[in-house]
């Protein structure tokens, strides 16, 4: 099970297990090589656990409507909470502005409850995905552990000696640890710096919560999955990694093993339209600037990007890390950045529909931008007839996906509303003629009369849960016999109980035997779409509760033992269930539009 906590600062973060061990933190950014990677090997990786003596019961929360994770140890004598969090507030400068300070440290705080607890500190860090040794040494008041090109300093109120020695320690009054970058940073100097940035901290994210504008239903299961977006964007480019490890697998046993920590077009546009609803227009705006700004500079738009927008992102093994519970290969970079992927042609201008016609964000769409969404339909015009590798990243099976086709279509079709939208007609014409041409095209080879479903691809039988997105697209009316039919095979088809199966047909690696949670969502949607309310609410209902015991999804649901799989927390997920929510909530609209009066006059700056 995945029971694990996410805490960040839009920089980096950390994944802290239900134990309060730390077994996963890459530094000091998303997709720098880990210092502590126990999740990928028990022995190797490397962690920072508390590890109390005598028998304790374990529970651990967020503190509500914030990222700050707390873990409570109770004891029948004892007691005793850890606080984490990475420092993200407002500073008042003196010329009476606010300033965004985004400390890269990672701040821990053990607070003794009850008694006089006892502690053994195990603190391990193993840089470089555990490849390079770590030299250890005292530098003024910071505990340094050093390679020959980073240097980790662990600033605290316990003896270094004990630290290393692993001795027993009481927690008879309040002990802090600091994780951080190097030795320039100013050192936290005592128990009330740490508790000054906790309480900083904390009004920072109520403060962000209190911006958000959601509906009734559901809104902590929503203001969840938005602060895990959140922590999962990187704020010096606005771009948003896919989820916050690496080589989770699929499934136990299978080389269903990925590197996540990269930025997908495709998750990208769906993040804007989450976001973008419930009053985060920053983060959407961001999100979309960074997208756009590749897609402009190169010329060209690939699947993937780096967080700092590099389109380099080489796939090589890490063969010394057995892997998470022994599954390996432990992959770094992703090679499907090279994958022709003609969906996302139709990702992007539907980022650009969402931002400039749908939600209004901006009155003006500037020259560039506007080259920038011919130059993409010219794309299209000259591409979606060919074969790809879709949505699913094929890695050997190219193939004329029934999704790329759909999702070519949706890209005229919203050129088309932006063009008329911004008083661009002339451009119309021979745009209507693609989409029609597109759209006979699929009518013709996209559905299978026999088997009474749109398929996979053309030419075969088999089904997939991408095809669900056609609702969501609005590509046939609701209402229309072979999308309603198309819903139902998969209905019936793909979905175990509460879990739904992207397909049954073998991949590279042979037959899945997980189900990936997004479909379940996806699958909701569509129900509601087509009139199925009862049974989306139904399934609705089940799926939420396959979340850890914070709320956190990742990738995959293991089919038979239902436990989650697959890279984690997955930023895909939270905005399907965001997106799900909305449409099940009393607002009751798709994409529901909100009072944008009300959002500019409650919206706090400073994010």
């Amino acid at each position: 099970m995945l029971d694990y906590g996410i805490v960040g600062n839009c920089m980096t973060c950390a994944l802290i297990k239900r134990n309060a061990s730390i077994d996963w933190l890459c530094f000091p950014a998303f997709s720098d090589p880990s210092v502590f990677a126990k999740i990928l090997d028990e022995k190797k990786g490397g962690s920072f656990s508390i590890i109390p003596v005598g028998k304790y019961r374990i529970t651990q929360k967020y503190i509500s409507n914030t990222a700050i994770l707390e873990t409570s140890f109770t004891g029948t004598r004892n007691a005793f909470v850890i606080y984490d969090f990475f420092p993200r507030y407002n500073k008042l400068t003196k010329n009476g502005h606010r300033l965004l300070i985004k400390e890269n440290r990672l701040v821990r705080i053990i607070k003794p409850v009850k008694g006089k607890p006892i502690i053994k500190i195990c603190y391990e860090p193993r840089p470089d995905y555990a490849r390079k040794k770590c030299e250890y040494s005292q530098f003024e008041d910071k505990f340094i552990c050093s390679t020959d090109d980073k240097t980790i300093a662990l600033v605290t109120n316990v003896s270094f000696k004990n630290i290393c020695e692993k001795k027993e320690v009481s927690i008879d009054r309040t002990k802090y640890f600091v994780i951080e970058n190097g030795t320039r940073f100013e050192s936290v100097r005592n128990v009330n710096d740490c508790m000054k940035l906790f309480s900083a901290t904390k009004k920072y994210w109520e403060n962000w919560c209190e911006g958000l504008v959601l509906p009734k239903n559901n809104s902590s299961l929503i203001t969840r999955s938005l602060i895990t977006l959140k922590l999962l964007t990187y704020s010096p480019t606005g771009a948003i990694i896919a989820a916050a490890t690496t080589s989770i697998p699929e499934e136990i046993g299978s080389e269903r093993t990925w590197d996540y920590r990269y930025c997908w077009v495709r998750d990208a546009s769906f993040c804007v339209d989450a976001m973008e609803k419930l009053g985060r227009s920053y983060e959407s705006k961001e999100l979309m600037k960074f997208i756009l700004k590749a897609a402009v500079r190169d010329d060209f738009i690939q699947p993937i990007y780096t967080i700092t927008g590099e389109t380099d992102l080489p796939e090589y093994e890490l063969a010394h890390l057995e892997g998470f519970r022994g599954t390996g290969p432990v992959r770094v970079g992703n090679a499907a950045y090279r994958q022709r992927q003609n969906d996302i042609y139709g990702a992007v201008i539907d980022i650009f529909y969402l931002y400039f016609v749908y939600y209004q964000y901006e009155k003006r769409l500037t020259e560039k931008y506007w080259r920038l969404i011919k130059y993409i339909v010219n794309q299209i015009k000259f591409n979606w007839d060919k074969k790809d590798s879709s949505i699913w990243e094929y890695r050997n099976l190219e193939d004329h996906y029934t999704y790329s086709k759909f999702m070519c279509w949706v890209g005229v079709d919203r050129a088309i509303k932006i063009a008329r939208h911004f008083g661009k007609e002339e451009f119309t014409d021979g745009w209507i003629k693609l989409s029609e041409k597109i759209k006979d095209d699929i009518m013709r080879n996209g559905y299978k009369k026999e088997i009474g479903s749109f398929t996979i691809s053309y030419g075969r039988k088999d089904i997939d849960a991408s095809l669900l997105l056609m609702c969501y697209h609005e590509f046939l009316p609701s209402d229309d016999p072979w999308l309603i039919n198309t819903v139902k095979a998969i209905y019936k088809n793909l979905r175990h109980g509460d879990k739904v199966k992207r397909y049954d047909m073998n991949d590279d690696f042979g037959q899945s035997e997980s189900s990936f949670t997004i479909c379940t969502f996806w699958l909701i949607d569509a129900l509601h779409y087509i009139g199925e309310d009862a049974k989306a609410r139904k399934l609705f209902s089940k799926i939420i509760k396959r979340g850890n015991h914070l709320g956190l999804f990742s990738e995959d649901i293991d089919m038979k033992t239902g436990k989650l799989m697959g890279n984690f927390p997955q930023a895909y997920t939270h905005i399907a269930l965001i997106n799900s929510a909305v449409l099940l909530s009393e607002w009751s609209a798709k994409r529901k539009k909100i009072d944008w009066g009300f959002v500019h006059n409650h919206k706090k700056k400073g994010f």
